[in-house]
């Protein structure tokens, strides 16, 4: 139980990442991000491997190999102020607004329950803090934080 809602929540915030709206630019959040696993907080065993790519217009595709060694990859285009399915997560939407160029709030629904996250982008460009709020499968609350380096 604990493994699948560390893969779940975890799978949610490298989505997360995501920034712009179809036809509105990614600006500083396009591009290739790995998880920095030292430098992460989780509720649970860490990812193996985290990788979210963001394209210029806003859609995310993550690829990832989760504690157990499971591979998973999964997309989606962002529509600022409206939910989205994620292809390759069942019963998950998530809801992007861009609050300015550095910061991205996220609404998440995971088989009905709410989660909140945002990501801030470095002023350098070079890092993005995730941190992510729920409850999981379980009804315990979780919190977690993830640091993103650019490749």
């Amino acid at each position: 139980m604990k493994n699948s809602l560390l893969l779940l929540a975890f799978s949610l915030l490298a989505v997360s990442l995501a920034v712009g709206a179809a036809g509105i630019p990614a600006g500083g959040f396009a591009g290739t991000w790995s998880a920095n696993l030292a430098k992460s907080k989780f509720p649970g065993p860490p990812p193996k491997v985290d990788m979210c790519i963001i394209d210029a217009d806003g859609t995310v595709t993550v690829k990832e190999t989760t504690s157990e060694g499971k591979d998973v990859t999964w997309h989606y285009t962002p529509v600022e102020g409206q939910p989205v399915s994620i292809v390759g997560r069942e019963n998950t939407t998530v809801t992007v607004h861009k609050v300015n160029d550095h910061t991205i709030e996220h609404s998440w629904n995971i088989d009905g329950r709410a989660a909140k996250s945002s990501s801030v982008l470095s002023k350098d460009g070079k890092t993005t803090v995730f941190t992510m709020d729920g409850t999981g499968k379980d009804g315990k609350p979780f919190h977690e934080m993830v640091v993103y380096d650019k490749q």
